[in-house]
């Protein structure tokens, strides 16, 4: 009966070093998983507003989740999605963690040219052996193994790997959105905005004299497209004008109308469309 309690002790000692061998083989590969990510800043995007021409600089920041004896170097890539022109942009090719330290910094230099209703540039860093990227932000939690006084970093928010600038033109005075979706003829449809003198502060759709209706589909517009602009107006009365030039409207069928609206924010300072006839126009007051 002693033998045979000792070989059932025996055995219970092998299973439990089974366990404890594969559970600490288990806990190496994670923690070393979870060492090697490297994340740009949350959030994931930021707005820059820039007045025409001018150029500013914006710093971001990349984290890692482990520090590391020597210096670290990745490459950063733009995105072929960026909408911004690359002559009006400068990003680094890459960015260094320091040794010893979690965070990094790179600067990107962005001009405010040709913006018209915004633009976009997309940042991320490109993937390199021996490290996890494709996150934007994680947060840590420091565990404190058996007989060590320094804590071990484990990974526990997973996101996406790419930063995107959204550039727009700044504006100090008032915002005002024009949106027109055209009918079955956008080469019938120019529009005109006037301030109180009735000087034409703004137009579209005419030639360059502005005494002839060339239309949009000049312009490269589709039937059924839709035109947006944004325009920066200081306080005043404006009058905005829509125009056809044959006689219609934005009326194609009963199931075929072309819209409009000129917006500031939400508020609503013009809107029509259908059968207007050669015009209609809308006299309104900002702010």
């Amino acid at each position: 009966m002693k033998n045979l309690k000792n070989n059932f002790l025996f055995v219970a000692f092998l299973m439990l070093s089974i366990v404890l061998v594969s559970c600490e083989k288990d806990g190496t590969e994670s923690t070393l998983k979870n060492y090697n990510y490297i994340s740009l800043e949350a959030p994931s995007s930021k707005l820059v507003s820039l007045y025409p021409d001018e150029t500013g600089s914006v710093d971001s920041k990349v984290y890692a989740s482990m520090a590391s004896s020597v210096d670290r170097t990745f490459n950063l890539v733009v995105d072929p999605a960026s909408t911004l022109n690359a002559s009006y942009y400068t990003v680094p090719a890459s960015v260094t963690i320091p040794a010893g330290e979690l965070v990094g910094t790179f600067t990107v230099g962005i001009t405010g040219t040709n913006i018209g209703n915004g633009k976009k540039l997309i940042v991320g860093l490109e993937q390199q052996e021996g490290t996890d990227i494709g996150i934007n932000a994680f947060t840590t939690t420091p565990v404190y193994e058996a007989g060590s006084s320094i804590p071990r970093n484990y990974v526990n928010v997973v996101t996406t790997g790419k930063i995107t600038f959204n550039i727009e033109e700044r504006c100090d005075f008032n915002k005002v959105a024009v949106s027109i979706t055209f009918d079955n003829y956008p080469e019938e449809t120019a529009w005109d905005l006037r301030d109180a003198s009735m000087n034409v502060v703004a137009s579209g759709g005419f030639n360059a004299a502005g005494d002839a209706i060339t239309g949009y589909a000049a312009l490269g517009f589709a039937d059924r497209s839709t035109f947006t602009s944004n325009f920066c107006l200081p306080d005043g009365q404006y009058t905005f004008t829509i125009y056809d030039d044959y006689g219609d409207g934005m009326y194609t069928s009963a199931t075929v109308s072309g819209t409009y609206t000129v917006k500031l924010g939400d508020t609503v300072l013009a809107s029509g469309g259908g059968d207007f006839g050669f015009l209609q126009e809308t006299t309104f007051t900002l702010p």
